[in-house]
């Protein structure tokens, strides 16, 4: 069929063209934007999964709808081992913050408390970038003894509830989105979690939705003890069988095209109900397909070419970046298929007779975000079929 009008989107963080199976999230927070209004609390959320599973997509989504509902709303990405000058939490924060805020200035003018949360942003971002680059483009003079000490976790609370302040003043409230959030150094995270903490306890409209990997509650928990009061932990897997259909078949229907039961069975067990998967595989199925029905065959087509482009992207360049040593410690982690290790079992598998022996190697693959510890003592691939794609490798 015509690939102009394909309407697959297989991509990173790329919104597929039907959300399905993540009604519940989206009702959640709709719930939490509503409570707010109405001066009730909420905690804030953190979504967590395997990548593919498509939480940055649903984080993009939420974003839209509090922009939607006029929140002052920031959105970042945090990167592991961030340069402070350019990349640190505190910059990206201060730079989509600026982005926000220079929209709510536009919206019926400057009330006492937008005035006086405008200075605090103003005295944040200086002593983020003396250089003044985030300035706001109104004139408002920083705001003295606010925002303005250098620690984050200070400076962060003083604004978070000075700018949650000004938004209940408007009706709204103020939603921090922080994707990858399980790679913000301890001292972030106990900064965003002190933010959420002082401000819940004084009533103030300011929350954060996260979003990162099976380990985040637990680096949560290390940062601050009091961190699984905080937020509403919600896991985000793979779609159900139903919900997976409906992501195949609503986009086709769409276009005037019709997938056969036996065709949407054969790519949904394929892609294991994983989005990007699922994506890719039904984006390779539209291609072969004649058309406008799109039967067994053409599934099996679809889903022998979207796996081997699984293979040189997806999964690949994941091996590429793992160097011999760190190749040989996935290969041992491929025994178990998906499921977490152990790490002792992968030193006896290695042929170390202790654990540490191999610790060095472990660390440098959860930096590069290869895998993560679900728990102490287990380790586990951060993609799902890495298992499977490594064991068909020969080198």
């Amino acid at each position: 069929m015509d690939p102009v009008s394909n309407p697959y989107s297989p991509g990173a963080g790329i919104q597929p063209p039907e959300l399905a199976g993540r009604d519940s999230d989206i009702t959640g927070f709709q719930t939490l934007l509503a409570r707010a209004s109405a001066g009730r609390a909420s905690q804030s959320l953190v979504l967590t999964g395997l990548r593919g599973v498509g939480k940055t997509v649903l984080l993009n989504d939420l974003a839209r709808r509090a922009r939607a509902a006029d929140w002052i709303v920031a959105q970042v990405e945090a990167r592991p081992n961030a340069d402070a000058t350019e990349a640190s939490f505190r910059v990206t924060l201060a730079r989509s913050l600026n982005q926000s805020l220079r929209e709510v200035t536009g919206r019926g003018g400057l009330r006492d408390k937008v005035r006086s949360a405008l200075g605090t942003f103003k005295a944040f971002s200086v002593k983020t970038d003396p250089s003044g680059t985030l300035a706001l483009g109104i004139e408002i003079e920083p705001r003295s003894g606010r925002a303005d000490s250098g620690s984050l976790e200070l400076d962060l609370s003083e604004l978070a509830f000075d700018l949650a302040a000004s938004a209940a003043d408007l009706g709204t409230g103020v939603v921090v989105f922080i994707d990858e959030m399980q790679d913000l150094l301890e001292e972030e995270l106990a900064a965003v979690c002190t933010a959420v903490h002082e401000t819940g306890q004084r009533s103030a409209p300011f929350y954060v939705v996260g979003a990162g990997l099976p380990s985040l509650p637990g680096d949560l928990a290390e940062a601050r003890s009091y961190a699984e009061r905080l937020f509403a932990y919600r896991p985000i897997g793979p779609l159900s069988a139903d919900a997976a259909a409906t992501a195949v078949t609503r986009p086709a229907e769409l276009q005037g095209a019709r997938w056969e039961d036996a065709a949407v069975e054969i790519v949904v067990t394929a892609s294991a109900g994983y989005p990007y998967f699922l994506q890719e595989l039904a984006k390779a199925t539209w291609d072969y397909a004649a058309g406008p029905g799109i039967g067994p065959a053409d599934a099996r087509v679809g889903v022998q070419v979207g796996s081997e482009k699984l293979d040189t992207g997806f999964f690949r360049s994941r091996w590429n970046r793992a160097t011999p040593a760190e190749r040989a410690y996935l290969r041992a982690m491929a025994e178990d298929g998906d499921r977490p290790s152990a790490s002792g079992d992968i030193a006896r598998r290695l042929g170390k007779s202790r654990v540490q022996q191999v610790g060095p190697t472990r660390a440098n693959l959860i930096h590069k975000g290869l895998v993560y510890a679900p728990e102490h003592g287990l380790i586990a691939y951060t993609v799902p079929g890495m298992a499977s794609f490594i064991l068909r490798q020969v080198d």
